[in-house]
């Protein structure tokens, strides 16, 4: 494994041209595969590592790019090698749209061929591969964890001093809340940014429309979802929601609201996969202090985490050998293990995994899953949405019924 092609690199390939050329047998070249990635801090490190160790196992040298500056510095280096006609072998990220714009483009590779001709994908659910699909069925990106989405996280002593089990769907919720005011519990935690809203949110949505009615909202545009009940009560629980937060929500950092279930301040917060860990290292333990369910219904809102493939414009061994790495069970474990993810894979072995992301896991066997709603709109669209429920969120006289008719028109409208 390297992160940069040296000087001595370049002198021992020379001397393998020469002795090539002069009859002697040399050992074969491993082919390179550059990945440009941001997972460098902890255990997203020893997450990735695992990846780089079974490229190289089979034969490819991985080569990393990691830029200092992160995620924005990532995407700024693969928009330029793109643009310059040098594409890396894969690039990291929250998988969605934006494969299949570069897709219809003629950027990327269609890795749908060796996909199927190895039965790489054969277990991966199937929104997670028609998020980076074109419409006759290329396929441009892979999926090798998912982020879950919409977790509710709950404080086990909170529900307790207010004599209540934690609510399983948001109508029972909102009936729990003034039990919650009486015994001193702020009922939910919110940060109010717009990314954490826009969590917020969706989660809710899919609990109120359910898996088909989500697909067909974002993925198919159908103005009967956009424009029915299912999104107007979204926006109803919402704005009740709204009234019933703390003072400091406005701009407060996802780490700082979930502190708030740690001190048993408040009853439950809406947030990522992410949080469970937080909480493990904030010295909570799960069953004792905290618990973890689904934020309402059935569905499962999973961000796929994985990487888009460019087409190189030739044949390359070292791509063909992190495909079938990213789509290796086993490696799909030993990444989720580290990143507190699961694995794209439903066969993989997930008994490692902790409670919660095992109850996803599940979900996800049993075809329980929709994509992150952010996969499935543009930039552009996923701005507006923030900006309206940020907006909607702090403005009391926005009602509910405005808010949801702003909200179809984003949706409908982005293409």
């Amino acid at each position: 494994m390297r992160t940069e092609f040296n000087e001595i690199g370049r002198r021992s390939l020379a001397a393998l041209v020469i002795m090539a050329g002069a009859g002697v047998a040399v050992p074969a070249v491993a082919e390179d595969v550059e990945v440009i990635h941001w997972l460098h801090t902890g255990s997203e490190s020893a997450a990735i590592q695992h990846v780089a160790n079974a490229v190289e196992a089979r034969g490819s040298t991985w080569v990393e790019i990691v830029p200092p500056d992160g995620v924005s510095g990532a995407n700024a280096l693969f928009t330029s090698r793109i643009a310059g006609g040098n594409p890396p072998g894969a690039m990291f990220g929250s998988i969605g749209k934006q494969a299949i714009d570069l897709g219809e483009q003629g950027l990327m590779r269609n890795i749908r061929p060796l996909a199927d001709a190895e039965n790489l994908i054969a277990t991966v659910p199937q929104f997670a591969l028609d998020i980076v699909s074109s419409q006759d069925g290329e396929l441009y990106a892979i999926p090798l964890a998912f982020e879950t989405q919409n977790f509710m996280w709950y404080s086990i002593p909170a529900f307790e001093k207010a004599g209540l089990q934690p609510p399983s769907n948001w109508g029972e919720f909102l009936e729990q809340a003034p039990v919650l005011q009486e015994a001193g519990i702020i009922p939910i935690a919110v940060g109010a940014q717009a990314w954490q809203m826009r969590i917020l949110h969706f989660s809710i949505l899919a609990a109120e429309i359910g898996q088909s009615d989500f697909m067909d909202l974002y993925l198919r545009k159908d103005e009967s979802v956009a424009k029915g009940d299912g999104v107007h009560n979204s926006f109803r629980i919402l704005r009740e929601l709204s009234q019933m937060a703390d003072a400091g929500n406005a701009n407060r950092a996802w780490n700082d609201t979930l502190g708030l279930i740690a001190d048993d301040r408040a009853a439950i917060f809406v947030m990522g996969s992410w949080a469970g860990g937080e909480l493990a290292a904030m010295g909570e333990v799960y069953g004792a202090d905290w618990g973890c369910s689904i934020a309402g219904g059935d569905t499962w809102v999973v961000g796929a985490t994985g990487f888009m493939i460019p087409d190189l414009g030739r044949e390359s061994s070292g791509q063909d050998d992190f495909i079938r790495t990213i789509l290796d069970p086993a490696v799909q474990t030993a990444f989720s293990i580290e990143k507190g993810s699961i694995p794209s894979r439903t066969d993989a072995d997930t008994s490692q995994l902790s409670k919660c992301s095992q109850m996803v896991s599940a979900g996800m066997v049993e075809g329980r899953g929709v994509p992150n709603a952010n996969s499935m709109v543009s930039g552009d669209a996923q701005g507006q949405i923030g900006d309206l429920l940020m907006n909607f969120w702090s403005d009391q006289s926005v009602s509910p019924e405005d808010a949801a008719s702003d909200f179809a028109r984003i949706v409908l409208n982005d293409y």
